[in-house]
């Protein structure tokens, strides 16, 4: 079936163009994952495949998008004339483009185990008795309520008018275990996971993990009254809260239809010390890729260099209507072409996890809830953190769930980071940042 796709491609972009589309692009993806989840006592075994097929054709500055999940050759002539036909009567964009250059790969990492790929249900099954069983031995006032375990690979090809043509494969697997706890009539819950683009021979400290925090949680009492100061944020939990409030406001589409607080603001100190980049190169990387979804090759970009904003996350059309070059971060999302992020870095910083941790009030670790409702228009962020810890004496008490709110932009200057920067296993790698101008209640 794959084999088939780089002639479908060619085929597809042909035809458009003699339909009378003045530029066109084919764009496949291949995915398949095999999964387990835990249902009660019982891992069930799951297996999913699927196969994206995304035409754009553009006819002057008027451009259609169809999609189709089937590489049969009549489906595929068929919705290819509906975009034809849609392109001709569709609105036109003044700022539209063109379609991307061709351009080589910037880096050779290729995200393919062929172990992952080949992974049976077998071994996943058995990773989740294990975590299950570890549990059951080592924590015995801790119940799992979830568990799973999950190998993918994918392939994708793109091809243009234009000449570009565009092929990658990867490989990912995941592993992850939720719990709950009871002590002295409270509960608490906890959740840890592992996810790489490669086989994760190892699970050792994921029980411990998700174990711990559903004990401490269970154990934890009310803060009792509200708090403001340094909060010490946890990499995990740091990566959710980035993920909603910054990110958005570094994508261009958000800038240029003027939803981000960072607008003209190139040159100018906006996030006290921090230095980010977005590495769609990294090795090993969770979302390192030769290509993002229009072929355009991933890059290593500087978004923010202690603290000082140097440019936004780009696909291809944002960046011709700011007279720049795309980065690389071309997504797809509802049936249009988006902005979005590849692995976020944040350089570590001068001090130990210890020392910003005797300046800070409270400790945030777990997850947060309530993150999809932060504001990154205006930088203002209200959270739930499910598992806070209360620093007295130099040791750490667990808290009930507390809300912790702020802006990131008020706190910026305030921004003190730790040497080493840990994998969060979602695309952030992120030291242990201390964030003040906080308030902490619950």
């Amino acid at each position: 079936m794959i084999g088939e796709i780089p002639y479908l491609a060619e085929w597809l972009v042909k035809r458009a163009l003699e339909l009378g589309a003045d530029e066109a692009e084919a764009s496949f993806s291949v995915y398949r994952e095999r999964s387990v989840k835990s249902e009660g006592a019982y891992p069930k075994a799951l297996s999913r495949a699927s196969v994206d097929v995304w035409i754009r054709v553009a006819k002057g500055k008027r451009v259609a998008i169809v999609t189709a999940t089937s590489l049969d050759r009549d489906v595929l002539s068929e919705i290819l004339e509906r975009g034809v036909a849609m392109a001709r009567v569709a609105e036109e964009d003044p700022h539209w483009g063109g379609l991307p250059d061709p351009e080589g790969p910037t880096h050779g990492w290729v995200g393919f185990d062929e172990g992952v790929a080949t992974l049976g249900a077998d071994w996943l099954i058995a990773a989740v008795r294990e975590l299950a069983e570890e549990v059951r031995g080592r924590f015995p006032d801790v119940k799992v309520t979830g568990s799973g375990a999950s190998a993918a690979s994918g392939y994708s090809y793109v091809y243009n008018s234009r000449g570009l043509r565009a092929e990658d494969r990867g490989t990912s697997m995941g592993v992850y275990l939720s719990t709950k706890a009871s002590h002295a009539g409270g509960e608490g819950t906890g959740f840890a996971f592992i996810h790489s683009r490669s086989m994760v021979a190892e699970l050792e400290g994921l029980a411990e993990r998700a174990s711990r925090l559903a004990l401490d949680a269970a154990r934890g009492e009310k803060l009792g009254s509200s708090v403001t100061g340094n909060v010490l944020f946890k990499p995990y939990p740091l990566a959710e809260l980035l993920d909603y409030l910054l990110v958005p406001a570094l994508n261009a589409m958000n800038v240029l239809e003027g939803l981000s607080p960072l607008r003209d603001k190139v040159g100018e100190k906006v996030l006290g010390e921090m230095t980010l980049l977005d590495d769609g190169t990294l090795p090993g990387g969770i979302e390192t890729s030769l290509f993002d979804a229009e072929g355009v090759p991933r890059r290593r970009t500087l978004l923010v260099e202690r603290g000082v904003l140097r440019g936004y996350l780009h696909n291809t059309y944002t960046a011709r209507r700011m007279s720049t070059k795309s980065t690389g971060n071309a997504g797809r999302a509802r049936g249009s072409y988006t902005v979005s992020r590849s692995n976020m870095v944040v350089e570590g910083g001068d001090e130990s996890e210890e020392e910003l941790a005797r300046d800070a009030a409270v400790v945030v670790d777990g997850s947060l809830l309530s993150v999809h409702t932060v504001n990154y228009v205006t930088g203002n962020f209200s959270v739930v953190a499910t598992n806070p810890y209360l620093v007295k004496n130099g040791e750490l008490k667990p808290l009930k769930p507390v809300t912790i709110a702020g802006n990131i932009y008020q706190s910026a200057p305030t921004l003190r980071f730790s040497r080493t920067p840990r994998n969060t296993y979602t695309g952030f790698y992120l030291p242990e940042t201390l964030v003040g101008k906080v308030t902490v209640s619950g």
